[in-house]
């Protein structure tokens, strides 16, 4: 078993909460779309959450759980039709997103802009080749890690005195 120090500790539990508020942060993305489309199975909320995020779609691993857990807080309904469950905002969840549709569509603002700098600094070629060495089984050296890891904290030092100014 892997064990922490306090340091890493205290970066996992950031973690948690980061996670903690993101799962937040999908279900009201979720009723959004919901609210947006009106009705819809869940293919085509994932759809239209993809199509609203630009770089992520939701798995169903994902999508599905946190749809049942809205359905059980009473906030959507759905109803069976040809094969495929249909989903619906109850007046309860319509009035939830209606009370949170100007912080939800501040946060899909600040969410296109930031996957705008990903795209432009090229964060995300950088994930896909990671990812692609993964699937291949090929092992990034240490030394190249290290490496990486200091460019990293370069641009996060230049990002932060952004926030000096």
């Amino acid at each position: 078993m892997l064990k922490l120090g306090k340091s890493e500790r205290s970066k996992s539990m950031g973690l948690e909460l980061s996670i903690k508020g993101i799962k937040g942060i999908f279900r009201d993305i979720a009723l959004y779309a919901l609210y947006r489309l009106e009705e819809a199975h869940g293919y085509a909320i994932r759809s239209f959450i993809s199509e609203l995020l630009g770089v992520y779609t939701p798995s169903s691993g994902i999508l599905y759980p946190t749809l049942r857990e809205l359905e059980r807080e009473g906030l959507i309904t759905s109803k069976s039709g040809n094969r495929r469950k249909i989903y619906a905002l109850t007046p309860k969840g319509r009035k939830y997103v209606e009370s949170r549709i100007e912080y939800i569509e501040k946060l899909l603002g600040k969410v296109e802009k930031a996957v705008k700098i990903l795209l432009d600094i090229g964060l995300l070629n950088l994930l896909n080749t990671i990812r692609d060495l993964w699937e291949s089984d090929v092992d990034i050296p240490p030394g190249i890690i290290v490496e990486i890891k200091q460019r990293v904290e370069d641009v996060r030092n230049i990002l932060l005195t952004l926030k000096k100014k």
